[in-house]
């Protein structure tokens, strides 16, 4: 058995938030399209009140959530937190827009894995709240592809 500390995920979940509150505001600055720009501010906001739950959920169980667990379940946990997304997804406004869309991509799936393991040794903190940001990250998730669809086609004009 290992000990670990949830607080680390809410956290991470922070900074997480924070990163894509930044990169959807820069995709919106760059958006293609009125359509794409009112999408990513959407996002923006949305990511921003995330993020605020977090900061409200730090507050409330931060300092409970340290408990025991198996060693696997305990290190992939701090594996998850040491590769966490903000190593990868430095933002960087030179990026082509089908680039930018792909970090944003990869974020949406990085966030669904983080709160996917957090509900999984968790399962009594915060459930209503888990539950409503992962519905909320799916359908970033599916958005993001989506506009991603386009890209073969803008890039021929059509």
């Amino acid at each position: 058995m290992k000990k670990f500390d949830g607080k680390s995920f809410l956290n991470i979940f922070v900074t997480m938030e924070e990163q894509a509150t930044k990169h959807y505001a820069e995709l919106a600055e760059t958006a293609p399209d009125d359509k794409a720009k009112a999408l990513f501010e959407r996002m923006a906001k949305e990511e921003e009140k995330h993020k605020a739950m977090y900061q409200k959920l730090l507050k409330k169980y931060g300092d409970s959530m340290e408990a025991e667990f198996d060693n696997e379940e305990a290190e992939y946990a701090e594996l998850l937190i040491k590769t966490a997304v903000t190593e990868k997804h430095e933002d960087d406004k030179k990026k082509k827009y089908g680039d930018a869309l792909k970090m944003a991509e990869q974020m949406e799936r990085d966030t669904l894995l983080f709160v996917t393991q957090m509900r999984e040794m968790y399962p009594d903190v915060a459930k209503k709240e888990m539950k409503a940001v992962l519905k909320e990250e799916k359908k970033h998730l599916m958005q993001v592809r989506d506009r991603s669809q386009f890209l073969p086609t803008r890039s021929l004009g059509l």
